[in-house]
């Protein structure tokens, strides 16, 4: 007997998310919630959908019902802990918040998701808060709690400090320790501006963007300087008639909660080869599947090269190609 539910399962904190899990069970009415709040938001959304089965009808056939995946007299509500205060969130549409669903197994349409903006909540850093699922038929209120995670802030490297990748030399990120934090997501973005004559020999700006590494549980992650070159050789497509010129970088620094990282750590370990068809169960609700935490981001941009790494990026056998000048 297999179930079917509209959960999104995120591998990293904010990317590489699937559609689909499929669990096996008895039947009984099980609530989905996906809750990511984060301070650094405007707005705040959070996915409740149930799990469904018929004996008769195709598991796949009721995904394309909206009926099947949404409780019709549900209500979501955000309680700061510290005060007792209650927030009511709105029933959205999410295609119409601008957060369209992926075509897939489930109903696209209506995408109903719950909705809080921040002015109206203003979550506060550090503290707790509860979130309450009343699936209005009468039984227990679905809870779970989460802690409001700060911006993490970037150590090394310094804001004023010029960025110096040398091959077979190792690239420290650092940041400052989270208590409330399990998990750490590092990108970097890299900012060019690029003449050829499809542009009409005029510069415009282009960026590529670089996962470092995801899913990191302390406050450091080394790199060889080569690291580097490799990811701008993999990610900008040679061109014989382009001229390109560096601009500058920016280093994003993801945060999640010590329950994301319980989560992930779940749903990869029955990933590979030697993996089941079932993914474990991993929740923190009171009831149901799912998962409600906290995040943040932190940009850290308007770094430049040194003059050696600036010279690499032009000379060098991985980016040499790229006609940076």
């Amino acid at each position: 007997m297999k179930w079917i539910l509209g959960l999104l399962i995120g591998i990293s904190i904010f990317s590489a998310c699937s559609n689909e899990l499929v669990v096996v069970d008895k039947w009984k009415d099980i609530p989905v919630v996906w809750g990511l709040l984060s301070k650094s938001d405007t707005a705040h959304y959070i996915r409740v959908e149930k799990a469904f089965l018929d004996p008769t009808t195709s598991a796949y056939d009721i995904a394309l019902i909206p009926d099947s995946l949404y409780y019709t007299n549900a209500s979501v509500s955000l309680k700061r802990i510290n005060n007792g205060q209650v927030f009511t969130l709105q029933k959205v549409d999410g295609n119409l918040e601008g957060y369209p669903r992926e075509s897939g197994v489930f109903a696209s349409s209506p995408n109903y998701l719950f909705k809080i903006k921040n002015n109206v909540i203003n979550l506060a850093i550090g503290e707790k808060y509860e979130f309450q699922l009343d699936k209005g038929d009468g039984s227990p209120i679905v809870i779970a709690q989460t802690i409001i995670l700060p911006k993490p802030v970037l150590r090394n490297p310094s804001h004023d400090q010029l960025l110096q990748f040398k091959p077979k030399t190792l690239f420290i990120f650092n940041w400052n320790a989270i208590n409330d934090a399990g998990i750490f997501d590092l990108k970097m973005r890299f900012h060019y501006i690029e003449k050829s004559p499809e542009t009409g020999n005029i510069y415009i700006p282009k960026s590529v963007e670089w996962t470092i590494e995801n899913s990191i549980e302390v406050n450091e992650f080394k790199i060889d300087g080569a690291d580097f070159y490799s990811a701008l050789k993999a990610n900008i497509n040679e061109n014989f008639e382009a001229t390109r010129r560096f601009d500058s970088i920016d280093i994003v620094l993801y945060c999640g909660g010590i329950e994301l990282k319980d989560f992930i750590k779940i749903a990869l370990a029955n990933s590979g080869l030697t993996s089941t068809q079932d993914i474990p169960k991993y929740t923190n609700l009171s009831e149901g599947l799912g998962i409600f935490t906290s995040r943040n981001v932190s940009y850290n941009t308007g770094f430049k090269l040194t003059t050696q790494s600036l010279d690499s990026l032009k000379n060098g056998s991985f980016t040499k190609a790229l006609k940076f000048q």
